[in-house]
């Protein structure tokens, strides 16, 4: 038993790694739906499919606007430069966009393009802060195993945490409920000595499995609240410009987190 919770201890590192691996090749967060109003502006998703990128591009944009009810009459053009979209009519912009952020989905059919659209509410506003990051801030959730990797989109790893945490604090309850069982079947042995030692040798195996045990739920827990700090996760949607960072650092002298707050 201890030597399972051995692998498992040794096993959870390279399963933990890829877990994170495949859950950053999936589509962003955003893309599964979002808006929010602003005072100056919308922020959504909108999709749209093409027979080629830049077909499906366009309709994408086009659809945002269309969504606003922005574009007004058949004179209206709308103009997509870069990550701007204009909509103009007889030399003035009437609608005023930006694409903060696109995911794109191939098959052998064509393109799913899905922008994450930022829309002034009139041409002459400014647009709030808005930008699509991997990062995220502090959050207790990190104390609890597997929760902070699964809100930052991680849930094959998040999972792997819950499970590892899981499987060695049951080891810690049925070592020592093993170990109490030998202990109390070695009293009762009064007569024979060699059955008594291998009660009292079978405890103190147990025993052993239970500190392993121990051992092993701390390192996964203290893996996991790091992990939950500083660790990456979906692209996700910031509006805003305050954030709060945290990152591990060493030197030759000391060692901690590295707390860094940027408005």
């Amino acid at each position: 038993m201890r030597y399972c919770l051995l692998f498992t201890l040794f096993a959870l590192f390279p399963l933990v790694t890829m877990g994170q691996s495949i859950s950053s090749q999936e589509r962003p967060a955003w893309a599964g739906g979002y808006f929010k109003e602003m005072p100056n502006s919308y922020i959504e998703v909108v999709s749209a499919f093409g027979y080629d990128l830049k077909e499906a591009r366009d309709k994408a944009a086009k659809e945002a606007i269309h969504r606003r009810s922005l574009a007004t009459g058949t004179e209206a053009t709308v103009n997509i430069s870069g990550n701007d979209v204009n909509v103009s009519s007889n030399h003035d912009v009437i609608v005023k966009a930006r694409i903060v952020d696109e995911y794109i989905h191939h098959t052998s059919n064509g393109y799913t393009v899905y922008l994450l659209v930022q829309t002034a509410k009139n041409p002459t506003f400014q647009y709030e802060p808005v930008n699509v990051s991997r990062e995220y801030g502090f959050s207790a959730r990190a104390f609890v195993p597997g929760m902070a990797q699964i809100h930052k989109g991680s849930v094959t790893k998040g999972s792997l945490f819950i499970a590892g945490e899981c499987l060695f604090i049951a080891g810690i309850v049925s070592g020592q409920l093993l170990a109490d069982d030998c202990y109390n079947k070695s009293l009762t042995e009064k007569y024979n000595a060699d059955v008594r030692k291998a009660y009292v040798d079978k405890a103190n195996s147990y025993l052993i499995m239970r500190n392993i045990s121990i051992a092993g739920a701390a390192a996964v827990y203290i893996w996991n609240v790091v992990d939950g700090i500083v660790a990456k996760g979906k692209k996700h949607v910031v509006v805003g410009n305050a954030a709060l960072t945290m990152a591990p650092y060493a030197d030759m002298n000391s060692a901690g987190l590295a707390i860094n707050i940027t408005f």
